[in-house]
């Protein structure tokens, strides 16, 4: 399932209001889901994903970009966007941006916060009123302050991030569009990072005069939406 369509026919995905029994056409494994195509094509989570992870993790090393909005632009265009892949990659953007910047964040890091953000499942942000790449950047804080349950500052300010990115994505309006919600999560994290962390990154480079994503996202809210 790719910006919006079916990963297998290009068909409209459907968002159900009640879960039902549903088998991977690729593994055939069968679970309980809320979301599936208009032809009643079902990805689990790991098989929607599996494309994009796999070239997400060959190319993590590769980006130099510092400003994380730079960074999810390379990532989104290389890799692409399937099933739950925004929150790992918002993840992953945020992390290298600081990588890239400072050096004081390490490869392994970079790994474990995608590790981390890919449990996030899709549909979070309608089914559970929690978006997605917004706790992508909770996640991001923890990583990069190395937060437990049990710190103090660190286990704050990893939620102040959270908080702040659900404010921005609520604010975009709806429908879902997991390429608003990236942009907007990251640029609540890089506010936080500059006010709390006192890390600034370069101005970005890739500016758009239309977002491309609207001729990819069949709810696309256009003239509504602060990036069209």
């Amino acid at each position: 399932m790719s910006y919006g369509k079916c990963s297998i026919c290009k068909g409209r995905i459907c968002y159900k209001g009640y879960t039902f029994n549903a088998k991977c056409e690729f593994c055939g494994e069968q679970e309980d889901a809320y979301i599936i195509c208009e032809n009643d094509h079902y990805l689990c989570m790991d098989c929607a994903s599996k494309e994009v992870m796999d070239k997400l993790y060959a190319i993590i090393t590769e980006i130099k970009y510092e400003n994380p909005l730079d960074v999810a632009e390379a990532i989104i265009a290389k890799c692409g966007i399937s099933g739950h892949t925004p929150h790992p990659i918002t993840t992953a953007s945020l992390l290298i941006g600081i990588k890239n910047t400072t050096g004081k964040i390490t490869y392994e890091q970079v790994v474990e916060g995608v590790e981390r953000s890919y449990e996030i499942p899709g549909g979070w942000c309608g089914y559970y009123g929690a978006c997605g790449a917004a706790i992508a950047i909770g996640v991001s804080f923890s990583v990069m302050l190395n937060a437990t349950p049990s710190d103090d500052n660190e286990r704050s300010l990893a939620n102040l991030a959270t908080s702040a990115a659900l404010a921005g994505v609520a604010q975009l309006g709806g429908p879902c569009c997991c390429i608003g919600s990236i942009r907007i999560s990251l640029e609540r994290g890089i506010e936080l990072i500059k006010e709390h962390l006192d890390i600034v990154f370069p101005e970005k480079q890739k500016r758009f005069s239309r977002c491309w994503a609207c001729e990819l996202q069949p709810t696309c809210r256009k003239e509504r939406c602060k990036y069209y």
